[in-house]
């Protein structure tokens, strides 16, 4: 090849690639206005989603006023209007008067009653592009609008896009009097449709996920891909499709790339979907306020027959939870938990303050049904076992424990069920829980400082907690829980007991613990 053909050959190179209707890789627009996204270029075309100011998303192409985007999952179109462009974009055309050219109007433009410039836009203002949904006058003449060939060229040149969208009903034709098209026939606004909860019901739902830890989101299902962008816990994707053991997925901006499904936790997968194991660590400090209390029928309203003893502890809580998805809803796991509060100062009596220690440990199997919401909300089931001993310092020392309270331990099954939502809120997860010991109970007290014979307990055990996401892999977790416990007794105190009592029958009791921490969740 001589030199002449090499450079014309270049310079065709060049101009063919300027003249080809392609844009910038990624390039990325944010809407200035409130706006919906559509599934064709036209407003009467069905509503993919409703963006709010400052939306960011990718730009796919562009068509007269018309771009071609990928934002929260999905791909449509929206007017150019609506978004910010770049200083250097291209001016868009537009024509010279606001009403497009629609059948009804004449079939000539120019100065002269002669033919004008072809200004018929049917997927810009009456939606016309898609002739199964609604035939113009024009299709039926054996004619082929410019705006059709137009948008089979779009459709041609997305078609790997449009792949992986599910495919839009046609909305059916209705007839409008040429009243109702001059009142639609403005370029800027939406064309009249029916109810706003019309346009709702075409909306199609994506499934929703999360990643445990930061994680890189790659171009394609490869290890040795490059990275398409960075995701996060707190970074919202969109599930696209499977691929493998590989899943396609979509940041809200409109980034696509591949991720590892085992590295996926779907929030809301719908009948199916990928979901992978749990698994965190908690540890928090509080505060809880203890008060015991007894009742002695016949008896004098003091120690030790009828009293109330409270007071205020240093409390240190630890604990885990293991989850593992069992099938489409269910979940399986355990959680175990251990609250260790020290007295500060301690029970007053007799201007003596009386030391103790309060051990609580909750070990419990879960069952979780899985509601498939958006936030990612589980009704869980859960059976176990209460341990709590209540333990006076120097119990045997009277010196010392002027009051003569016993230490005591309590076990027992719990039941008890709790409800869990992740994402109450984009950065806020909510928990409440309830269990209860209804049966099978064991209470032990300090031999000779009993306050009866054939003890017995009940309990009920309330909980809620807040999470706030805080950093990767960590969250920020404030709790609240409060314990009530009620004891009784067959029979009088045995005559061995040092307590004193001198009722006419068995006392009973009752244990309030409300506590109040804060502490970090770390996820693994």
């Amino acid at each position: 090849m001589n030199v002449n053909a090499r450079f014309v050959a270049l310079v065709v190179l060049v101009l063919g690639t300027l003249a080809w209707p392609s844009i910038g890789l990624a390039e990325k627009v944010k809407t200035n206005q409130s706006t919906k996204l559509y599934t064709r270029a036209g407003e009467q075309s069905p509503v993919l989603l409703k963006l709010k100011p400052g939306q960011t998303m990718t730009v796919l192409a562009k068509d007269g006023r018309w771009l071609k985007v990928r934002v929260s999952g999905r791909t449509g179109w929206i007017p150019r209007s609506k978004v910010d462009m770049p200083q250097d974009d291209d001016e868009i055309s537009r024509n010279t008067r606001r009403r497009p050219f629609v059948d009804g109007r004449g079939t000539k433009r120019g100065f002269g009653g002669e033919a004008g410039p072809e200004d018929r836009v049917g997927a810009d203002a009456t939606g016309d592009d898609d002739d199964e949904a609604r035939p113009s006058k024009s299709s039926k003449s054996g004619k082929s609008p410019k705006a059709s060939k137009d948008a089979k060229v779009r459709n041609d040149a997305s078609k790997d896009e449009e792949d992986d969208e599910p495919k839009p009903r046609a909305r059916k034709s209705t007839q409008r009097s040429s009243r109702d098209d001059d009142d639609s026939a403005d370029d800027d606004k939406p064309a009249r449709r029916g109810a706003d909860d019309q346009e709702d019901s075409s909306e199609t739902h994506r499934p929703r996920a999360h990643v445990a830890k930061r994680t890189a989101i790659l171009d394609e299902a490869s290890k040795d891909s490059d990275e398409a962008f960075t995701a996060d816990p707190k970074t919202e994707l969109f599930v696209l499709k499977e691929q493998g053991k590989w899943t396609m997925v979509s940041n809200d901006e409109g980034d696509t790339g591949y991720v590892l499904t085992s590295k996926l936790e779907i929030d809301d997968a719908g009948d199916s979907g990928p979901r992978t194991r749990s698994l965190n660590g908690r540890a928090r400090v509080g505060w809880t306020f203890v008060r015991q209390s007894v009742s002695t029928p016949g008896a004098p309203r003091a120690l030790p027959d009828n009293y109330s003893a409270s007071s205020s502890s240093v409390t240190i809580a630890l604990g885990g939870t293991a989850l593992y998805p069992y099938s489409k809803r269910y979940w399986v796991g355990a959680d175990l938990a251990y609250d260790y509060d020290k007295a500060i100062p301690g029970i007053d009596y007799n201007h003596q303050s009386i030391s103790f220690s309060l051990h609580n440990l909750n070990l419990r199997a879960l069952v979780g049904y899985d509601m498939l919401k958006p936030s990612g909300m589980i009704v869980f089931g859960r059976l176990g076992y209460h341990y709590e001993s209540f333990q006076v310092s120097d119990f045997a020392d009277l010196t010392k424990n002027t009051a003569k309270l016993p230490s005591q331990i309590i076990s027992g099954p719990i039941l008890g069920a709790s409800l869990a939502i992740p994402r109450f809120t984009k950065e806020i997860g909510l928990r409440i829980s309830v269990d209860t010991i209804l049966f099978g109970a064991s209470m032990e007290q300090t031999k000779n400082l009993e306050d009866g014979t054939g003890p017995s307990a009940k309990a009920v055990f309330l909980g809620a907690s807040l999470t706030y996401r805080w950093k990767t892999n960590m969250d920020l977790q404030a709790t609240y829980d409060l314990g009530y416990t009620k004891k009784s007794f067959s029979g009088m105190a045995p005559a061995t007991s040092m307590r004193g009592h001198t009722g006419t029958g068995p006392s009973s009791g009752a244990d309030f613990n409300n506590t109040i921490s804060g502490g970090i969740a770390y996820l693994f």
